[in-house]
């Protein structure tokens, strides 16, 4: 008896931690942030962004000095000379075989704000990757909250199926008392033990949609299992008021509209940088090395320094055409802010229409639900008295069930309408980001 003690005592120590385990309460946050964290498209921003920071400062290096070293060994058909003439009367030396190497140096003195305007376009792209950024980790965060109330959703719909369940059951069990001692038909059976099968069937379902949602929702946020229960209420606690109301100023507050403007800005850029293909080039150079022809024999010291003036002067129409180029996407990047603006618009007008239909369907649904509990709860009373049939109760079940779940659907459906404005507007993403 003792050793059966002992062994139950070590298998329920054992089997606590996983208990807590399976107990786990993940908050919305908890999951937005894992999402944040893991999520490879963030990753994949980021190491872009970088990518453009790196980019910026490779073009800014041509403002300086460049340095090569050149190793080189050739053969002719003919001796040439090794060096050039050293002075009057002095015959140079030939060789068929010349190895030579040299530092070549060149400084540009001016090159026409090229340079310039490279920077200022690698800086554009740098602003442009951090709102492409912003807007993956505002789409992270809707998705996360889209499946977060989801499974809260499901779970709270499980919940109330599993409590009309249990109580079908147990209505079951007093009716078939009732049957074994004939004070109903069995027809009124048959009824019970038909409701109770459909809402096992309907409570099978829900969870079987809740596990397949905690899934998806695991995957998302980088989580290996779904031993996990979320824990926020499903009723919105933020109160949106739209009174009055304008589109307009939300749509500078989104990402994709902040990076179409800085396109825009970069399109004026790169016009303007091959504009800089019409002015010419001034640079230093220099090189130092030393040449020798076969065997390494008659080594000498070359060396030369000067500067140079590069001027495009004609280049058949090239210049003029990539003016031209860069001015109709200019042009094009214009269009797709407006038509960019345009969309946005249309996204939080729609965003706000539906959350404004979902609150009302929401207070129409909560007096529904009142009115449908107690309506159930007067005919269960009825029935139990012998006054109510039991068409009549299984009638205000199915009613009362079905006002909850449709109470519940429109928590779900206003939550996710206030996702979408908040998506829509640029703003969901301001309390994780310490904004």
């Amino acid at each position: 008896m003792k050793r059966t003690i002992c062994f139950l005592s070590l298998i329920f120590i054992l089997m606590s931690p996983l208990t807590g385990m399976a107990q786990k309460s993940l908050s919305l946050e908890e999951a937005i942030r894992l999402a944040l964290k893991h999520h490879p498209s963030i990753k994949a921003q980021k190491d872009a962004l970088k990518a453009s920071r790196f980019a910026k400062k490779a073009t800014s290096a041509n403002r300086w000095l460049k340095a090569n070293l050149i190793l080189q060994a050739e053969r002719h058909n003919d001796p040439v000379t090794i060096t050039s003439i050293k002075g009057p009367g002095q015959f140079p030396p030939f060789s068929r075989d010349i190895y030579f190497w040299q530092v070549e140096a060149t400084f540009p003195l001016y090159e026409g704000g090229r340079v310039a305007q490279e920077v200022k376009i690698k800086d554009l792209e740098i602003n442009i990757r951090q709102s492409l950024l912003r807007q993956s980790t505002e789409d992270l965060i809707a998705n996360v909250k889209q499946l977060y109330f989801q499974v809260l959703y499901l779970k709270n719909l499980a919940k109330a199926q599993r409590e009309l369940y249990r109580l079908l059951e147990k209505q079951y069990r007093d009716a078939s008392l009732k049957y074994q001692v004939g004070k109903i038909a069995k027809l009124d059976l048959l009824y019970f033990k038909r409701a109770l099968e459909e809402e096992k069937a309907l409570l099978l379902a829900s969870e079987n949609n809740l596990r397949l949602a905690k899934k998806l929702l695991a995957l998302v946020i980088g989580l290996e299992d779904t031993s996990f229960e979320v824990s926020s209420a499903l009723e919105p606690s933020k109160k949106l008021d739209f009174n009055p109301f304008s589109a307009d100023k939300f749509l500078d507050q989104r990402p994709d509209v902040k990076a179409a403007k800085l396109k825009v800005k970069q399109a004026e850029a790169a016009i303007s940088r091959a504009k800089r293909e019409y002015l010419p080039t001034l640079s230093a150079f220099s090189s130092y090395g030393r040449r020798a022809g076969a065997g390494l024999n008659n080594d000498e010291e070359v060396w030369v320094a000067g500067v140079r003036l590069n001027w495009s002067i004609f280049d058949s129409g090239v210049k003029r055409n990539l003016v031209k180029e860069k001015q109709a996407l200019w042009l094009a990047a214009k269009e797709e802010l407006e038509s960019l603006r345009l969309a946005a618009s249309q996204e939080i007008i729609s965003a706000v229409s539906r959350i404004n239909s979902a609150k009302s369907q929401v207070n129409r649904l909560k007096a529904a639900e009142e009115f449908a509990r107690e309506a159930y709860k007067r005919e269960a009373f009825r029935y139990q008295a012998g006054a109510g049939s039991i068409n009549d109760l299984l009638q205000a079940q199915e009613a009362w069930l079905r006002t909850k779940s449709n109470l519940l659907k429109a928590y779900y459906d206003l939550n996710t309408a206030t996702i979408s404005f908040e998506l829509a507007t640029g703003q969901i993403a301001k309390e994780f980001l310490n904004e």
